[in-house]
């Protein structure tokens, strides 16, 4: 059987890591390190600590990412590490050494207390995964709008021009950056429920728009304190018509009319030839108006095989002694991912 030695990333791993992840990142490798800089050492909830790489003698064969996000349960807040980047040599695909990179990294977890790693995404290693500890919170369903030719963008975003929405009157301004401490305010003015939902602080959204591997597109509704904000996010090592689709990642309105006219503008406006929102969280009259504007409901069929590719969350509990509050992480109802998407964090 192979031999595999497991260990922490250091400042000596870096290029190595870099050109690693170019298969995933797709940067290059003097920007991967500035993503790896930025979802790492930048990370407002964790630093790279619990990062996991894999050596086949000197060889670099495997990694997995562990970044921070921060979760508010009942009033309470708990970061709730998460799984990304999870890479392993051609050669070792398909061998057990992705389930031993992420039973190092539990371990390791479950030493420094931590009770609970999550993993968001289309993971190809789910059914393996299942079979090892997961549990599966999902799947869900995504609204899709195909469009017949890619949209090009013939400006910067910020230069689109105002618009007023046909439903509120309200203005609907695209942004040259991100609105950080007024989106975190009408965060925290609508009602999230008491299950678990992600923390979307100012300092949250700021660190969501550096990421140097992405585009995001932010748009708000409001003549004077902000009714609603809309943020699109583009991977940005493809052009506007290439086959990575565009992803609705966050949207937020103080009412159903502000969300259709936030909705019908990022349409109208935000590039490539496919927009995607996860559903989950949306009340019917908000999936009608996606459906009104055009969009298809891509929706869990109960064919696992078909279904692992759509939108879901992972959890596995590390072992390690839970707040209460946190004892029931593996239960989907009551999970409000408003906010979240996958891509939000590439």
């Amino acid at each position: 059987m192979t031999e595999f030695s497991f260990t922490g990333g250091t400042a000596r791993d870096r290029r190595e890591i870099a050109d690693f992840q170019d298969s995933l990142w797709r940067g290059g490798r003097r920007a991967n390190l500035a993503y790896m800089d930025w979802k790492y050492a930048t990370n407002p909830h964790l630093d790279d600590r619990y990062v996991t790489l894999a050596r086949e003698g000197d060889e670099l064969v495997g990694m997995v990412g562990v970044f921070g996000a921060c979760w508010e349960v009942a009033g309470e807040r708990f970061m709730l590490p998460c799984l990304t980047d999870t890479v392993v040599a051609p050669r070792h695909q398909g061998s057990p050494l992705f389930r031993m990179l992420t039973d190092e990294v539990v371990a390791r977890l479950r030493a420094d207390g931590v009770s609970w790693l999550l993993d968001f995404g289309d993971q190809g290693a789910g059914p393996a995964m299942l079979m090892n500890g997961w549990r599966l919170i999902g799947p869900w369903a995504q609204a899709v709008v195909h469009r017949e030719k890619p949209l090009v963008a013939d400006r910067p975003w910020h230069e689109l021009p105002a618009t007023r929405g046909a439903r509120s009157r309200l203005t609907l301004r695209p942004l040259p950056a991100v609105a950080a401490e007024a989106m975190a305010g009408l965060v925290a003015r609508l009602p999230g429920g008491e299950g678990p939902r992600p923390v979307r602080d100012a300092a949250y959204f700021r660190w969501r728009a550096a990421n140097p591997l992405a585009r995001y597109f932010h748009l708000v509704a409001g003549d004077g304190p902000v009714e609603g904000h809309l943020i699109g996010h583009r991977s940005g090592v493809d052009t506007d018509d290439g086959e990575t689709p565009t992803t609705i990642v966050d949207c937020e309105a103080t009412s159903d009319e502000v969300f259709a006219d936030l909705v019908e503008a990022a349409l109208a406006w935000l590039p490539g030839a496919e927009v995607l929102m996860w559903t989950r969280d949306l009340s019917p009259v908000r999936v009608a108006a996606l459906r009104a504007l055009g969009a298809e409901l891509d929706a869990p069929t109960g064919l696992f095989t078909r279904d692992m590719y759509l939108p879901s969350l992972m959890v596995r509990a590390t072992g390690a002694e839970m707040p209460p509050k946190l004892r029931h992480l593996d239960k989907a109802d009551g999970w409000n991912l408003s906010g979240v998407s996958g891509r939000a964090w590439r």
